[in-house]
């Protein structure tokens, strides 16, 4: 037998290998056992920011104002012991519900038709434990002694069934005169001599984890993140000890809709505690709150610990309780490690940065490789909400970046248009991408780090009117009430993450133009040095400025000059919260918004209101076209003309799928400046098509007349016709006009001329140091077939909004049609004298005004415009007054003295010197072919142009100009795929020669991505044209 001697440095060298062996087996278990507690540190709440807490609590009286805010407010669980904090929690056998009876109302009292059970029923789990007030009458629900009935049905694991409880408890007590059987409730509900239930203690159930719970665990999260004081972490952690007990047999599914337990899961049945809707904000509340109280959980004993032992020797709970690590692994692998497959089988599911974000906090507050990774990549890959076959639901990704690049537009903008519903897309994006922020053991995962989500923080301003107010675009806001949707706070982090001066200015201007207050966060560092550079920022720059501004990816135009303010809205239409309101517009004037979008509906469903008046075209500033709403699932209109000119500014936008048997849809929208504060408006909309055309307008709420009409008023009816009443349901059911929501109508059944409407405001407004309210005149020109006045409601559930509208409608039989007509705005005083038609010829032969409208208009301070508007281009017109034009839009203004300045877009005024020579200028037009752009995500956007007829233009003139490429939209199939390719050059980087590469910005050229595939907006070699503006003064 051999023996072999191991030399001293090889045993060493084994014995070190050995010890590595088994230190890399320990780490790796407990990284990845489900039954290991994780690790301690705290990846939300950083140690940075709990340091930030107290260094501005130190410094901040704000700071401390909010420390003790928090105190006050965590006051009320800290006054319940850990034995009532405890028993708050239900188990599965304890239905859930939102409401009690939402159809029926009150068991008693009368109340019928639909309600929010929220507001007319309250609970209170500690001054009244089991019971619900129905506030229209007082009465407590329900009857029965509940508590100890619940007491009874406790089970060996401390959770309540209901074949233990004793059956004694259900008799009412409370209302004996209404019979023994009345409002009593064992959990399932009440149910009436009729066949109505009533689920009382569902909704108090519901109530209590939705609000309480979730109320409980933020205030004492608060309380101790502020104080330090450990106290509050105590009871949060029975709270959140109890709830991972009782968590994985949670499913409301169970409980389902049509026997009366109303959850908000979005119609596919799924959640866990609650709704899978509600249970996003109830998982949320829950991992924020460990992730907060882990450094308490670093303490081996605690009067927490003691109680919950003592539960565990009682009851058979899922660990023994005597330690911080069972307490631990018992929130980890119970409710941590129960969130993704949770999400993936649609319990936790809302919209879009609902369940991503609560994957995100389960994966940094778990803080293990590689499930944290593993969950990080499913939150953020390619997915969403699936149907199973055979039933049931699925997620099979949070599709972040699917988000990002296919329904977040170019602009920043979500693709539900209403900018009350996409700002909560920023909300949401802003949270994950906060999430992922604090968490660096993912560093791919940074989202502030993408093109799109920097897009996204600079949104919501530019649809900003007069600093005040943002149109009613969609469901958003109301008529009554004024709604900025940027939002200070996220403009602030935006200014924190990213130090563009503009953020700095715009949460200036969204803090009411004051540097006290700007921020509340407490978990801010260095928070002087940051607040200094604000500071120098708006001390050098002032605040925000709002600009005239075409969004062509969201597909919104603001032209602003002074105290007039005009848009134009050609975005998403007909989907999610969108409305039918394809070239819809909008004006405002001395701080009124003086033709109102109607707004949020009255009720978000499917009903008939919604369908035919409120989301439908009629009721908005539009053409409806023979007899329809428009066609729904449109993306954007393809703008064909803007300009922000001192002379004029203009828009000009088809929209091409918004009817299907219109030929064209093209609206021409511009402001003219009067002075330095006032101005006016002209509007060209062209309509072609087989079909009746009608235009709707609707000035703000107040009285209005007319002028140039004999209006004779219908004696009975709608304008659908006088035998069709108000809201007829079978008339909306074989018609999509909804003109059968218009009333007290007055009409003329054969206008001649010019006539208008004058709408004069039922607000007074402060203008020039004097109260006044504010008119609207618009004048029609043209020839129309009739012309009415009606009236329509807007939703009647909104505070503040009117009781009704006026209406000025005018109709055509189709064809080839133009609605003209002048918007005057005006404080007191009218700014137009007098507005008249100008005949149009082209060679000596008169034009329709189909092709080239051109109207003169004299101001009352001397002023004489001339405005030329045509679909022509290339010809060459003569207006009655002597003047001469070639191109698309035209102005000319004689001042009293005879000053005279000439301004054309995308065309050219002509010298009448007999000869007709056109007068010297550069080109109207740029032409050229798409040479390159760039690919991928960036932050700089750059396109390479080659110019088939730059001559010797100035390339510097580009910059602000819009470049407007022929991607073919128009000719696509699928509507909803149409995006334009029209884009603002922000800069010049280079020429040579003809060719030239601009700059975009942060504007990219990306519309899909599927997997690492691009799908691009444009094409190399696509043909583009860049329309010029000049303008010359006499």
């Amino acid at each position: 037998m051999t023996t072999y001697r191991i030399d001293w440095k090889w045993k060493l060298i084994i014995v070190s290998f050995i010890i590595a062996v088994l230190y890399f087996c320990i780490d790796f278990v407990l990284m990845n056992s489900p039954h290991a507690a994780g690790q301690s540190r705290s990846n939300y709440y950083t140690a940075e920011k709990r340091q930030a807490v107290q260094d501005n609590v130190k410094m901040y009286k704000w700071a401390r104002d909010e420390r003790d805010a928090s105190i006050r407010r965590a006051q009320k669980y800290i006054d319940l012991s850990y034995e009532e904090l405890w028993s708050m929690i239900t188990t599965q056998a304890l239905p859930r519900s939102y409401d009690v009876n939402e159809e029926m109302g009150s068991v008693i009292g009368g109340q019928k038709g639909p309600r929010d059970d929220r507001s007319s029923y309250e609970i209170d789990p500690v001054a009244k434990p089991w019971k619900v007030k129905d506030k229209s009458n007082g009465m407590m629900f329900p009857t029965n002694d509940f508590a100890s009935y619940y007491r009874s049905g406790l089970d060996d694991k401390g959770g309540f069934d209901p074949k233990r409880a004793d059956r004694k408890y259900l008799v009412n007590t409370l209302y004996p005169d209404k019979g023994t059987a009345f409002g009593v409730d064992d959990g399932s509900g009440y149910v009436d001599e009729k066949g109505n239930k009533y689920t009382f203690i569902a909704f108090y159930n519901h109530w209590v984890w939705s609000q309480w719970l979730t109320d409980a665990l933020r205030s004492l999260r608060e309380a101790y993140l502020y104080t330090g004081n450990e106290k509050y972490a105590y009871s949060g952690l029975v709270l959140l000890d109890r709830v991972a007990d009782v968590y994985p047999d949670m499913d409301v599914s169970v409980y389902r809709w049509e026997d009366g337990f109303k959850n908000a899961h979005g119609g596919t049945g799924q959640g866990k505690v609650l709704g899978s809707i509600a249970e996003v904000t109830l998982t949320e509340q829950l991992l924020l709150s460990y992730d907060a109280f882990l450094p308490v959980l670093q303490k081996k004993t605690a009067p927490y610990l003691s109680f919950l032992q003592k539960k565990a020797a009682r009851y058979s709970l899922p660990s023994s309780k005597g330690t911080a690590d069972s307490i631990k692994q018992n929130f980890e692998n119970r409710i941590i490690r129960q969130i993704v497959p949770a999400v993936k089988k649609a319990q936790i599911s809302g919209n879009f940065g609902s369940h991503q974000n609560v994957i995100a906090l389960a994966a940094i507050t778990l803080d293990q490789l590689p499930e944290s990774a593993e969950w990080i990549q499913f939150a953020l890959q390619s997915g969403q909400l699936e149907r199973v076959a055979g039933g049931g639901w699925r997620i099979s990704g949070g599709g972040v970046y699917d988000v990002l690049a296919n329904r977040i537009d170019r602009d920043g903008y979500g693709d539900e248009a209403s900018p009350e519903y996409n700002v909560t897309w920023l909300e949401r994006m802003n949270s994950l991408a906060d999430i992922l922020d604090s968490y660096e053991r993912v560093p791919s995962a940074d989202l502030y780090k993408h093109p799109k989500v920097k897009k996204m923080f600079y949104a919501f301003l530019d649809l900003v009117m007069q600093g005040k107010d943002t149109p009613n675009i969609g469901d958003s806001g109301s008529i009554g009430k004024d709604n900025i949707w940027a939002k200070r706070d996220l403009v602030w982090r935006a200014f924190v993450k990213y130090r563009d001066p503009l953020f700095a200015q715009a949460a200036f201007l969204l803090n009411g133009n004051r540097t006290e207050g700007i921020t509340n966060d407490l978990f801010q560092p260095k928070m002087e040095a940051l607040l200094a550079q604000f500071r120098k920022v708006v001390q050098s720059q002032g605040s925000y400025k709002f600009k005239s501004i075409n969004l062509t990816g969201y597909g919104y135009t603001a032209l602003r000059h002074g105290d007039i303010e005009a848009w134009l809205y050609y975005g998403r239409n007909g989907t999610s919260h969108a409305h039918r309101d394809a070239l819809n517009i909008g004006l405002y004037g001395f701080g009124l918004d003086m033709a109102p979008d109607l707004g949020y509906v009255t009720f978000a469903d499917d009903n008939i209101l919604r369908r035919r008046w409120e989301s439908n075209t009629i009721s908005h500033n539009t053409v409806v076209f023979n007899k329809e709403g428009q066609q729904p699932n449109s993306w954007v209109g393809i703008p064909r003309h803007y300009d922000d000119g001192k002379y004029a500014k203009l828009i000009d936008v088809e929209a091409p799928y918004a009817y299907e048997g219109a030929d064209l849809y093209r609206r021409t929208f511009a402001l003219i400046p009067i002075d330095d504060r006032l101005a006016y408006a002209v509007d060209f909309f062209r309509v072609k098509g087989a079909g009746e055309q009608v235009s709707s307008f609707h000035g703000m709420e107040g009285t209005v007349e007319t002028g140039g009409l004999k209006l004779v008023e219908q004696k009975s009816g709608t304008y659908a016709g006088e035998q069709i009443p108000l809201a007829d349901p079978a008339y909306s059911e074989q018609s999509k006009s909804g003109y059968n929501y218009l009333y007290n109508v007055r009409k003329d059944k054969d206008p001649i001329g010019q006539f208008y409407a004058e709408w004069k405001s039922a607000k007074s407004v402060s203008y020039n140091r004097a109260q006044v309210k504010p008119n609207l005149r618009v004048t029609m020109l043209g020839s129309y077939t009739d012309a009415a006045v009606a009236q329509g409601d807007p939703p009647q559930n909104k505070p503040g909004n009117p009781r009704r509208l006026d209406y000025l409608l005018t109709r055509r039989p189709g064809g080839e049609s133009l609605f003209t007509s002048i918007l005057e705005p005006f404080a007191k005083e009218r700014t137009i004298k007098t507005i008249r038609r100008l005949s149009v010829t082209h060679e000596g032969a008169a034009v329709p005004e189909w092709e080239a409208m051109a109207i003169e208009v004299a101001l009352q301070n001397g002023r004489k415009d001339t405005i030329i508007c045509s679909l022509e281009s290339n010809r060459e017109y003569q207006l009655e007054n002597g003047l001469s034009f070639k191109g698309f839009f035209g102005l000319t203004s004689m001042s009293s003295k005879g000053a005279k300045v000439q301004y054309a877009h995308d065309g050219t005024w002509l010298q009448n010197d007999g000869g007709k020579q056109e007068s010297k200028s550069e080109a109207e037009r740029l032409v050229g072919k798409v040479a390159g752009f760039t690919t991928g995500w960036s932050l700089d956007n750059r396109l390479e142009l080659q110019f088939e007829n730059m001559a010797s233009f100035d390339v510097k003139k580009l910059v602000g100009a819009t470049v407007y490429v022929d991607n073919h939209s128009v000719t696509s199939s699928n509507s909803a795929a149409v995006r334009n390719a029209a884009y603002t050059i922000k800069s010049v980087i280079k020429q040579e020669g003809s060719h030239v590469v601009v700059s975009l910005g942060n504007t990219t050229f990306i519309q899909q991505q599927i997997g690492d595939r691009f799908i691009y907006d444009i094409q190399a070699g696509q043909s583009f044209v860049i329309p010029l503006s000049q303008a010359r003064q006499f």
